[in-house]
């Protein structure tokens, strides 16, 4: 074959050309030229981008941490799965502090009033910091060392008081507290920031009927929950009412302790997962509790506390009352990072199924006796509570 050596050069040069024109521009665009194919590839080449654009172009302060923590976040929000997530190394924190079951800080549960923003201290820890420095309910936080917090929002003074860095440091804590007499006080008070465990589990007796409450699932909950259990196995106790509305989940290990402690032996849940395939929980026989047992659950009622009604529901050792359940039946695992990029990372892992394999995801549970709490407004009246009266006369009855 003749080849037209003019043509040839010709092609060669636009060839060559074209090359280092797409060199030139990737070198203005900050691009890296790869092998077109994974999406981590693209993904670099079009952050690149759209940072040339951002330092050439936005008129405003530009911080590259926060662009970063941005663009990951984006990236786990692209899943379009509203329960997977990405945490800042500060989010990290905090949110394994729960997840632990304990943490730094002074032993208060704070809420800010809609009206006027104000930090009301909602509840104070038995024995905690706050406690022995004289904190009480109903105060209203107005500074933290000096720094006032008066319009603050709830998140930044809890980031300022709740700190691993802040173990066994003395904090001021200015309050503003209403006397008997309506008078306003303003005092500070010296607090030594502690470990605090978070106590998710409470009793009470109803006369012949014992009363659980479980707040939430994390590292602590199935400890707590067995000294209460060990109260109910009193003779005295005619059965059990275990309080799991406005739980909104936690721990899987804790949850299949619980059931344990309370199950004969046999099958619990079945776990599938795209890492580990299926995997199927049993309870062992070393325990188990043979009076009777009501769950109390309502809409709010999420995930492992679903995992801890539904089983005793499907395994014919509980009833449930209430209203149906929220209808999560996905198991998210937290992942650290903090030895690559730092923070962690929140992901739909598996899903679970009850025993006999019921799926709840997206449907609930339904109770057995369906009762609804009234009387929302106001202090709470365990009188009023028509689910929980409900709960104590089934168990008398039977």
């Amino acid at each position: 074959m003749k080849i037209n050596k003019k043509s040839f050069i010709f092609g060669a040069v636009f060839g060559i050309a074209l090359a280092l024109g797409l060199v030139s521009a990737a070198r203005v665009f900050g691009i890296h030229l790869f092998v077109p194919g994974s999406a981590s590839q693209q993904m670099y080449d079009k952050a690149k981008v759209v940072e040339k654009c951002i330092d050439s172009y936005y008129q405003g302060d530009i911080e590259d941490e926060k662009l970063i923590d941005g663009g990951v976040k984006g990236m786990v929000e692209a899943l379009g799965d509203k329960y997977s997530q990405y945490f800042t190394e500060q989010e990290y924190k905090e949110l394994m502090s729960g997840i632990n079951g304990s943490y730094v800080g002074i032993g208060v549960t704070l809420r800010q009033r809609e009206e006027d923003q104000a930090l009301i201290v909602q509840q104070v820890m038995e024995d905690g910091p706050a406690a022995k420095a004289g904190i009480k309910a109903e105060d209203r936080f107005i500074s933290v060392d000096e720094t006032d917090v008066q319009g603050k929002n709830l998140e930044e003074v809890i980031a300022m008081i709740k700190s691993e860095d802040n173990k066994e440091r003395t904090i001021t804590i200015g309050i503003e507290r209403t006397g008997e007499n309506g008078q306003k006080e303003q005092l500070e008070k010296k607090v030594v920031c502690k470990e605090v465990k978070i106590v998710s589990v409470h009793t009470k007796q109803f006369d012949d009927v014992g009363y659980i409450q479980i707040t939430e699932f994390d590292k602590e909950t199935a400890g707590q929950f067995k000294v209460a259990l060990e109260n109910a196995r009193n003779e005295s106790v005619k059965g059990l009412v275990i309080d799991v509305r406005d739980n909104g989940g936690g721990s899987l290990e804790a949850t299949i302790q619980m059931l344990d402690e309370l199950l004969p032996e046999g099958e619990l849940i079945s776990e599938k997962s795209k890492k580990d395939g299926n995997k199927v929980y049993h309870s062992t026989n070393e325990t188990s509790y043979d009076k009777p047992i009501i769950v109390l659950i309502n809409e709010h009622s999420a995930s492992a506390s679903e995992v801890f009604a539904g089983t005793l529901q499907a395994r014919g050792a509980a009833k449930l009352v209430g209203t149906k359940s929220f209808g999560k039946g996905i198991v998210q695992t937290v992942l650290s990072l903090e030895r690559s990029c730092g923070g962690g990372i929140k992901l739909t892992t598996a899903e679970y199924f009850l025993p006999g394999g019921k799926s709840i995801h997206k449907k609930g549970l339904d109770p057995d006796v369906r009762v609804e709490y009234k009387n929302s407004e106001g202090d709470y009246d365990a009188a009023l509570d028509e689910p929980l009266q409900m709960a104590l006369k089934l168990i008398r009855q039977d």
